[in-house]
């Protein structure tokens, strides 16, 4: 029916053809008309079958029968204003989208980044080379532990941003990712010690004049607070060095450590 609906708008079967019958059940119909009989003019609203979640998912699908042991599949369709020359390839290729794919597969370790990208661009050869994707710009593949230190990277740099701006006056700032474990065994052995088997456990040093005349305590507490959703869910599952210090205290730990250093050379 869509296609014979799709015939009577004045496609050709190689319009048809190259646009597959996929992208015909999931966009809307002008979006394949002739460019110079109803003029297009790309906008940020403007949808094709990428935007579709069914049409995602299928290509999910396909990348994770292609690629084995495949754990995270990312697709979103580029923004068309971010090409300069969008009217010119709408023109050429009304049907064919621009993709952001990311895949992390553990398929991935050992092999070099471009065979790496030739096992997504062959799971996709099809939608490829009938035109529905005109060209994957933004490919990204990682193996799982390159994914995992990303990801707590962008974690640490949003919670560095937060105390930051909870602290103030902040001159120093440190955290690390010390997780070993034990919130996993304290997530599943019963005793309720963890709420989320992938919490977190950070080494966190900050350096702030807003400590001054503030006890211990009260520093740690301004801390917590600032991260008290993630304490609270359970994403982060502890701060075992938690280290609030002054300017001057800070200073000071400095000399007392290249002191030490300076000792152990002459030794």
């Amino acid at each position: 029916r869509r296609q014979a609906q799709a015939f009577s708008l004045g496609f050709t079967p190689d319009r048809l053809e190259r646009a597959s019958m996929a992208t015909l059940c999931m966009a809307p119909l002008d979006h394949f008309r002739d460019t110079e009989e109803q003029p297009r003019t790309p906008t940020r609203t403007s949808r094709s079958w990428a935007a579709c979640p069914h049409a995602q998912e299928q290509l999910k699908q396909q990348l994770r029968a292609a690629i084995p042991r495949t754990e995270w599949v990312e697709i979103e369709e580029m923004d068309m204003e971010s090409r300069a020359d969008v009217e010119d390839w709408l023109r050429q290729s009304p049907a064919g989208v621009l993709l952001k794919v990311e895949v992390v597969s553990w398929a991935f370790e050992g092999l070099r980044l471009l065979d790496q990208q030739r096992l997504v661009q062959t799971a996709l050869h099809d939608e490829l080379a009938s035109g529905a994707i005109d060209a994957l710009p933004q490919l990204k593949t990682l193996t799982p532990e390159q994914w995992h230190r990303r990801e707590s990277k962008r974690r640490l740099r949003g919670f560095e941003d937060r105390l930051r701006a909870a602290i103030g006056n902040v001159e120093h700032l440190e955290i690390a990712d010390l997780t070993d474990g034990h919130a996993i065994q304290g997530f599943f052995d019963g005793s309720r010690r963890s709420l989320d088997p992938n919490g977190l456990e950070l080494r966190v040093t900050v350096v702030s004049s807003t400590f001054e005349g503030m006890r211990p305590l009260a520093r740690q507490q301004l801390v917590q607070d600032a991260l008290g959703p993630e304490i609270t869910s359970g994403e982060i599952h502890a701060l075992p060095h938690l280290r609030t210090w002054t300017p001057a205290q800070w200073s000071a730990k400095a000399a007392l450590l290249d002191a030490h250093t300076s000792g152990c050379a002459k030794l």
